[in-house]
């Protein structure tokens, strides 16, 4: 289709894709940098109060420990902590003995829990008595200067580490979070999570960090080091609340979307409840969403943000909103991945009727393991000129199919940033891109993304059948190669699903 030969800027192009294999530290983008890694109480709604603000509170099981079944049951049995959400029980699982604080200049930062699983280690902190204009998180100057700030970047720029907790082995080792994006958890920078196995005969550990994440340098205290205890929880316990599992697969509603072309079989997507959780005054569901005969390209079905409800209906009639906790990024939710809702209050005891709509499909075959595609086969090209100029459009009609589904990229059109939606923190010099119309079946509400393959090209704006990449400095000019990244569609309808204790 095209004369493309990928560049070395290629992998990083996969941003709005699923994760690549070997995926370079740093959460490159921009838009991850941004909108994933916030604060953990940055969390929607409904982040709590630190778990062992309650209380550590273990729960007996009643297995018997010599039967076959109940030692594999040890292996999966999970527990719900307030603000951290569920927590295996491992044998060997080892956590903070009681959260650590401690203050400099009227700024507290507060160690709330650690969780040493026998592969990985999970951590949790707070900061509280920041000013407003010294935190990155409020101050309007994040977006206008955003290097003023621990960990900030400017657009395209390399990750800063700086704001990354590091873990200090009692021998001197150092510990630093994963970047490969293996763990959902390590997307907020107050959680962070470490690819390690600790001995374990280690019992301590030292918090490093450099500066508090989105904290303005030179003002609010750095270089904060607090020594950790660790405690091992006994074998057959369950750690906070008990998770009520459901067992098998509970029958749903099948929804299917409108095809492009009568040979296209309508997909049939299902929602299967997980796990409940009873909380004092509200309950968490923990459900997932998947497909019959998936094409082999679908990496991720996920709630829509923009149109997403969710609500269950309790045995009273009563219909409860649900709010979502997590965050949209169908690279951090691959197919059958959990979805954590919890409702506004407590339903009454009994049946309950789960409902979320819409949800969204996504297909990218550059990016599954192996990939079901090449990049040739995903790029076409266009003829921009030496000099394009502001509203110049170019007739493309380059016809693609994925997951069956046929659509054409029909025209581009040269824009500049003040065509579009603005961006919270500004253009930050990606003043001038192009805009990609699709022709599709309007009833799928199809978003093909999309990257320029040639010049600096970063922010971007999807909406259904029209695509923006804006480009910093200029317009990318003559033979412009451009790849298909990801293709999604919506399935509009309510999909239900039931739960009789």
């Amino acid at each position: 289709m095209s004369d493309f030969n990928p560049s070395p800027e290629f992998e990083e192009k996969v941003r709005k894709a699923v994760d690549v294999p070997n995926a370079k530290p740093e959460f490159v983008n921009k838009l991850r940098n941004e909108l994933a890694r916030r604060p953990a109480k940055m969390k929607p709604r409904f982040m709590l109060k630190p778990a062992w603000a309650f209380a550590f509170v273990i729960v007996a099981l009643t297995l018997i420990a010599s039967a076959p079944a109940a030692v594999n049951a040890l292996k999966k049995i999970f527990g719900y902590v307030p603000g951290v959400g569920l927590v295996e029980s491992t044998n060997g699982l080892r956590i903070l003995a009681e959260p650590v604080s401690v203050t400099r200049d009227g700024v507290t930062l507060t160690i709330t829990n650690v969780f040493v699983y026998p592969d990985h280690i999970e951590l949790q902190y707070e900061v509280k008595g920041i000013a407003p204009e010294n935190d990155g998180w409020q101050s309007d100057e994040s977006s206008t200067n955003p290097t003023a700030f621990c960990g900030g970047v400017n657009v395209g720029d390399t990750f800063n580490k700086a704001s990354d907790v590091r873990l200090r082995l009692p021998d001197g080792t150092i510990l630093e979070r994963d970047y490969t994006g293996k763990y959902p958890k390590n997307m907020f920078a107050m959680q962070p999570v470490y690819d390690a196995v600790l001995p374990a005969d280690i019992t301590s550990l030292t918090f490093v960090l450099d500066c508090i994440p989105q904290a303005r340098l030179g003002v609010v205290p750095a270089n904060w080091e607090i020594p950790l205890n660790l405690v091992e929880v006994p074998a057959g316990t369950v750690v906070g609340e008990p998770v009520t599992e459901i067992p098998q697969p509970i029958a749903t509603k099948e929804t299917p979307a409108s095809p492009l072309i009568e040979t296209v079989s309508a997909p049939k997507v299902t929602m299967t409840l997980e796990r409940i959780v009873s909380m004092e005054t509200n309950t968490i569901i923990y459900l997932h969403f998947n497909m019959e005969n998936a094409d082999p390209s679908l990496i991720s079905i996920m709630p829509e943000g923009s149109y997403m409800h969710a609500y269950v209906i309790d045995s009273l009639g009563q219909k409860i909103p649900l709010r979502g906790n997590f965050i949209l990024q169908p690279s951090d939710h691959k197919v059958g991945s959990s979805f954590e809702y919890m409702t506004e209050f407590k339903p009454t005891e009994g049946a309950l009727t789960v409902v979320v709509g819409p949800v969204i499909a996504y297909y990218a075959p550059l990016y599954t393991d192996p990939p079901l595609a090449t990049p040739e086969e995903m790029t076409f090209t266009f003829d921009a000129g030496e000099n394009p100029q502001h509203g110049q459009e170019w007739d493309v009609n380059a016809p693609f199919i994925i997951a069956g589904y046929d659509f054409e990229v029909a025209s581009v059109k040269a824009v500049s940033y003040e065509d579009i939606q603005p961006f919270f923190d500004g253009s930050q010099g990606y003043e001038y891109g192009y805009q990609f119309s699709i022709k599709a079946d309007p009833s799928l509400g199809m978003v093909v993304d999309m990257d320029i393959m040639k010049g600096n090209c970063w922010l971007y704006e999807e909406k259904p059948l029209l695509y923006t990449q804006l480009c910093k400095d200029s317009y990318p000019t003559g033979q412009v190669p451009v790849t298909i990244s990801r293709m999604s569609i919506t399935i509009l309808d309510d999909i239900q699903a039931e739960w009789r204790p």
